[in-house]
């Protein structure tokens, strides 16, 4: 059979909602909202793990993290016989072709990431320049060198990622002065140190929280004008998959110009799929980035590991009833998403009883955040105290499938410990920033 070209695109950190196919009032991303118009556009699509390392492991394996074991960024390793997406395609006759960070960003403990590609060329993450221009022109170049037959490849843009700072147009693009729903000052106020530090990084022209939010805002213009130079210049046809890792907290659980908690800003993720000769349309079900793998080999009929996955074809009618998610970077938390609600249990002990704090350094407290997602979808009212039967039920529920997963070995987020606990990422953090002013 002929195959189909399949054309992978994952911008990072990119927050659907900030987006105009999915309502945003801005004009951030022309190009993504015509391929939204040719795509099916997945309404409710969630990570399974974030954030970077974590997500996109899941997205390649179609492996929840607690079934694959990378929970934390690079420090855990994925076993030698787990099957990445490039690699069944490559099994399939495809040429495949990575443009990517994960393996060069870990100073190579990502290597996971490589496995499978004919061609893989990485970068080290830069903000504030061309890079994404330039990873275009690689991609680019590359697919249209690459000769007979079907073709895999995978672009990983890195905009809109923190420290935000769009180039010229887009740094002023989206900037109205003054229409931040609160005061930067505020924010600054929760946890000074941190803030100072992090903000300063952005070297920030204004001191106004809307111009903060411009910025990230530019930035997904910076890369929508990359993403539509490069399905022009692609051989036609090709299934195409938009997808995001994770989203971005602007002010959900009192968390600021980063992703971490398990708040839907955070766990909800961009991902659009155009599959040629199909018509576009939404997508309502509830989809996790585990079915990405399932959903992409059922289209172009590659061939499923061998051994079973948790994700599921997502064009296949089957309802998700339930996601769970987790987090083990700079805070360890896991949540269980239904339809109508959310359960986060924050984890604040490891297995050896030493204290997990939350990423400004602080103690957590153990008890679980419930919300009602029906009435409360912004999820700033916990209702756990007020619906202790309900509370008590998804907790059960989310312990069985935990006993389930872990089975006779250890649970991952009590062994794999946070990877950028506090100290370390304020050391790093300052560290960059007597770089830039030395």
């Amino acid at each position: 059979m002929t195959r189909p070209n399949i054309v992978m695109i994952a911008v990072d950190t990119l927050r659907p909602d900030h987006l105009g196919c999915y309502g945003y009032a801005r004009p951030t991303s022309p190009a993504i909202d015509r391929l939204a118009e040719e795509s099916l556009v997945f309404d409710r699509a969630f990570a399974a793990g974030i954030p970077t390392t974590p997500s996109f492991t899941t997205m390649l394996t179609g492996l929840h993290p607690y079934r694959h074991r990378v929970l934390t960024h690079p420090g855990q390793h994925l076993a030698g016989s787990t099957r990445l997406l490039p690699q069944l395609a490559k099994a399939a006759g495809y040429t495949t072709i990575g443009c990517d960070n994960l393996v060069v960003q870990g100073g190579g403990r990502g290597a996971w990431f490589a496995r499978g590609y004919d061609f893989y060329t990485g970068f080290v993450y830069q903000p504030f320049g061309e890079q994404s221009a330039d990873l275009t022109d690689r991609a680019l170049r590359l697919a249209n060198q690459a000769g007979d037959g079907p073709t895999f490849l995978f672009v990983h843009y890195w905009d809109p990622h923190t420290p935000y700072g769009p180039r010229p147009p887009y740094d002023t693009m989206h900037y109205q002065p003054g229409s931040g729903p609160v005061d930067l000052a505020d924010v600054r106020a929760i946890h000074p140190e941190y803030y100072t530090a992090f903000l300063a990084e952005m070297d920030l022209r204004h001191e106004d929280y809307a111009y903060v939010v411009a910025q990230y805002d530019g930035e997904i213009s910076q890369v929508d004008a990359q993403i539509g130079r490069l399905l022009a210049g692609l051989p036609e046809p090709a299934i195409v998959l938009l997808v995001s890792d994770h989203g971005e907290a602007f002010g959900e659980g009192g968390l600021y110009f980063d992703h971490h908690g398990l708040y839907d800003a955070v766990t909800r993720i961009t991902m659009m799929l155009r599959v040629p000769g199909e018509p576009a349309g939404r997508v309502e079900a509830m989809t996790s980035t585990e079915d990405v793998l399932p959903t992409l080999c059922a289209l172009a009929d590659l061939p499923l590991p061998e051994y079973p996955i948790t994700g599921q074809d997502a064009l296949a009618g089957r309802r998700r009833e339930r996601i769970v998610c987790v987090e083990s970077s700079r805070q360890a938390s896991l949540a269980l998403r239904t339809e109508s609600a959310k359960l986060i249990l924050p984890i604040t002990e490891d297995a050896d009883g030493r204290p997990l704090p939350d990423l400004y350094g602080r103690l957590r407290r153990p008890d679980p955040q419930l919300y009602d997602l029906g009435v409360d979808p912004t999820e700033s009212c916990n209702v756990a105290a007020a619906r202790p039967e309900i509370t008590a039920a998804l907790l059960a529920e989310l312990d069985a499938w935990r006993t389930a997963e872990v089975g006779d070995g250890a649970d991952p987020i009590l062994t794999s410990g946070l990877s950028l606990p506090y100290d370390r990422f304020m050391e790093r953090r300052l560290a960059r920033l007597r770089e830039t002013t030395d």
